[in-house]
């Protein structure tokens, strides 16, 4: 028959080590706070007190605050200002236009560049634009609406019945490319108006080159404000 091994009758030195080792230490440092003066003394004292307690979140190190996105009332450049900066480039070559309206900060694209004619999904070469687009208004803690709009000329498709559809799906497009891209979902809404909401009179070429668009509206306000569309969590 084979021996079989009874308990390990050494085990209780690993705990009566462990033991000793946090003994040790705890002299150490009984050690260490005798030989501090009176003020070092204090500190160490309110540090330990507060270890446990709500005041220690504010002996922790607190996360940086986003310098990116600037806000209106502290001093620095506002937030139209920023993204006005950072969109330099695309404001030169005439592939945007920028602009305040009310609260909003608009951002203007023509959807003959972005789509092709009465289509709604976005042409590949422009997807990059799009992205840079996203990495601008992706941490902007505000609320984002993007709207289609169209001229009058009517459609009428296998799959675009009129105008109301091709602009929300359109503005679909956009929100679909920017969460592809990072933006926060419950931040956006998509929406179409048809040819209902002109810059111009439906009564040139030129006009209706304008007309049709889509707008990004971005609401100002403080950086520290909740995001207008909460995720909610059953």
């Amino acid at each position: 028959m084979s021996h079989q091994p009874g308990p390990d009758r050494h085990r209780w030195l690993i705990s009566y080590a462990d033991y000793m080792t946090l003994l040790c230490a705890f002299f150490i440092m009984l050690y260490s706070v005798k030989l501090l003066n009176e003020e070092q003394y204090q500190a160490v004292q309110e540090v330990l007190g507060g270890m446990f307690t709500t005041q220690a979140l504010q002996i922790l190190p607190q996360p940086e605050v986003s310098t990116t996105i600037l806000d209106h009332n502290n001093g620095v450049m506002p937030l139209y200002q920023t993204v006005k900066q950072q969109l330099q480039v695309f404001i030169d070559s005439n592939e945007l236009i920028l602009e305040q309206e009310g609260e909003w900060i608009k951002i203007r694209l023509k959807t003959d560049t972005l789509f092709s004619t009465g289509g709604w999904e976005i042409n590949d070469e422009m997807m990059d634009m799009i992205e840079q687009l996203a990495m601008v208004v992706r941490p902007i803690p505000n609320e984002i609406n993007i709207e289609g709009h169209t001229d009058d000329v009517p459609i009428s498709t296998k799959n675009i019945v009129s105008n109301w559809d091709l602009s929300a799906l359109r503005a679909v497009a956009m929100v679909r490319a920017f969460e592809l891209f990072g933006v926060a979902p419950q931040r956006m809404a998509a929406v179409g108006f048809a040819y209902h909401k002109p810059l111009f009179a439906n009564d040139s070429d030129e006009h209706r080159l304008a007309n049709r668009r889509v707008e990004i509206l971005i609401k100002q306000g403080s950086i520290n404000q909740p995001w207008a569309r909460e995720e909610f969590v059953e």
